[in-house]
């Protein structure tokens, strides 16, 4: 604790009771018993200007059986709970002026997940430092594209091959009906980099055909965001193959009629897709039988896309990717597939499945670093 300056994080407001104090924030109140006002005096004198040597000399003379100790023991406690941070912990050497101007508001997020070890402004770092493939840049892909952009990700790379219609005008938020007829990659290039003017972007022209493909397009990136659906049936497969032999960690989703669903895949950890159908082929052969005759038929996805939808699973995959690349909580959506229902706004796992040993994808998969920092939601 040498050196660390305890503070009471502005999420956190303290209120005083009958003999307790009372920590709030982030819509919980977590209540302390404190006979003698210890923690109270502590949580005051707690304002970044002290050390916690500081703060026990300051209550020495009113509390003769306080030993230095003791406060560390407190703001380490306080510290497990979440409600301080070391205020010497600065931007410099982590963000400039420009990173602390535009992104204050996720700084003031990041501040809930800080820690006496762990600054607000290394959080919003990594995101800055990170590489994230997006795989379609048409309904999901043109919300994620802009919110990569927002929430301050270094580095993109967007992959489409399609053109801007009248009808993706529903909920593809990016192009206008002045971009009909244009690159799709073209068009949301131009209108992100006037956003962003520091996102590394690379854009990529091109209609995913092989896993060997999706692999030399995604090699190198921190994670992949896959939300690609043509051809229906073959292009996930693809994605699993090329993302597994790459290494690299994907987050897949996409609309279905009333239902959005996503899942997490981190190759060498998780079950990858091809673990999912073998699970499904166990417990569910209907379900089997009916993917098997759409691959049989060249079935393609419904056309039903509804703009609501599309932005709610959107904000989900974002959440899941900060969580991922911040390791500031646990994954929801790895060896599971989350959905959310239009009918109740819902998010319930409907399906679960493990990791094969013998899995002819993922048996001998490489775990990247950041896959096998990330803990999962059980």
């Amino acid at each position: 604790m040498n050196g660390i300056h305890p503070r009471l994080k502005s999420v956190a407001p303290l209120f005083e009771g009958d003999g307790e104090v009372y920590v709030g924030g982030c819509g919980e109140v977590t209540t302390i018993q404190d006979p003698d006002g210890l923690v109270r005096r502590v949580l005051v004198l707690a304002d970044g200007t002290r050390t916690c040597g500081e703060i026990y000399y300051a209550l020495a003379d009113d509390y003769p059986y306080l030993r230095e100790d003791d406060i560390v023991s407190m703001v380490s406690e306080l510290d497990v709970a979440g409600f301080v941070e070391d205020a010497k912990k600065s931007h410099e050497g982590v963000l400039d002026r420009y990173s602390v101007e535009r992104w204050e508001r996720n700084l003031a997020f990041f501040e809930s997940y800080a820690t006496l070890s762990r600054s607000k402004f290394e959080l919003q770092r990594k995101l800055q430092q990170s590489r994230v493939a997006l795989l379609g840049v048409g309904g999901l892909g043109s919300h994620l594209l802009l919110d990569l952009a927002a929430v301050g990700i270094g580095a993109v790379r967007i992959v489409d091959f399609d053109e801007v219609s009248l009808s993706n005008l529903n909920r593809q938020i990016l192009y206008t009906e002045a971009d009909m007829g244009r690159s799709k990659t073209h068009v949301a290039a131009e209108r992100v980099r006037r956003f962003n003017s520091r996102l590394r972007l690379d854009a990529v022209e091109r209609r995913i055909s092989s896993a060997a493909e999706v692999e030399s397009l995604v090699s190198g990136f921190d994670v992949v965001i896959s939300v690609v659906d043509r051809p229906t049936m073959e292009v996930l497969k693809w994605v699993n193959e090329g993302c597994v032999a790459a290494a690299v960690p994907f987050i897949t989703g996409g609309v279905d009629s009333i239902r959005a669903v996503y899942s997490t895949i981190l190759p060498g950890r998780t079950g990858c897709i091809a673990c999912w159908r073998r699970t499904l082929a166990d417990t569910d052969p209907l379900s089997t039988l009916l993917l098997d005759e759409k691959e049989r038929s060249g079935f393609e996805a419904d056309a039903a896309a509804f703009g609501p939808l599309v932005t709610t699973l959107t904000g989900l995959m974002l959440v899941e990717i900060v969580r991922l690349l911040t390791g500031i909580a646990p994954l929801v959506g790895a060896d599971r597939l989350t959905e959310l229902r239009f009918d109740d706004s819902q998010t319930r796992v409907v399906e679960r499945w493990r990791r094969h040993a013998e899995c002819p994808v993922c048996a001998t998969a490489t775990t990247s670093a950041l896959a096998a920092a990330a803990t999962i939601t059980e």
